[in-house]
């Protein structure tokens, strides 16, 4: 499938289902939050190397979780238990992305890499009251976290990690248990990667995907 580019400013995204398997389908644009969120809106996300032109991609199938159906393995809720985490919501979006940055960004330079563009695009989301972070504590110490987006009933997940054992997985549950009070239907997680903790995930259609989104 080709790949669609962008012409100037003009943020009109492609329809989703006709991307491929791989997802990639659009090239351009810009790193900032209208161009993030419109793409979110649409079904697709920003995947891109720092050096490149932004890659935006609707990968089938979708990694989601439906937060109803969170799944704890005892091993990990032991070794959460075990570390004594605590944990906030929405209090420091900035900490949680300088500190998953500090992780993610010690490799070369790759498509995992966590830009100063793409923070200054979520601290402009959180300006506008839609992004949504959780935050990991050990002994008054930020150890980990995870943030995306949302619209109120899907949360868009971007980035996820910590620097303590069992703080990213921490991170994930608290997340899920709050959508659940929440009401929300989904928790986005893009798509399958060596990170991915698996606590009631399961794939979905693109085609299934777009019209939970679209509801």
């Amino acid at each position: 499938m080709p790949v669609f580019k962008f012409q100037n400013d003009n943020i009109s995204f492609p329809p989703a289902d006709f991307g491929d398997s791989d997802g990639l389908l659009a090239e351009g644009g810009e790193v900032n939050a209208k161009w993030l969120l419109e793409g979110y809106k649409n079904g697709f996300y920003l995947w891109t190397n720092p050096m490149r032109y932004p890659k935006w991609w609707t990968p089938d199938p979708r990694i989601v979780l439906f937060p109803k159906d969170l799944e704890v393995p005892d091993y990990v809720s032991e070794g959460i238990e075990e570390a004594g985490f605590s944990v906030s919501f929405n209090q420091d979006l900035e900490g949680v992305m300088k500190l998953i940055q500090s992780i993610e960004n010690k490799e070369e330079m790759n498509s995992g890499w966590l830009t100063g563009k793409f923070l200054k695009a979520y601290l402009e989301i959180e300006k506008l009251k839609l992004s949504f972070s959780v935050e990991v504590h050990k002994n008054g110490v930020l150890v980990g976290g995870a943030f995306g987006a949302s619209n109120g009933k899907i949360y868009f997940g971007e980035y996820i990690n910590g620097t303590e054992k069992f703080a990213k997985e921490c991170a994930l549950i608290e997340l899920t248990k709050k959508l659940q009070e929440e009401n929300y239907v989904l928790l986005d997680l893009q798509k399958e990667t060596n990170e991915t903790i698996d606590i009631g995930l399961t794939e979905i259609s693109r085609t299934e995907y777009i019209r939970i989104l679209k509801q």
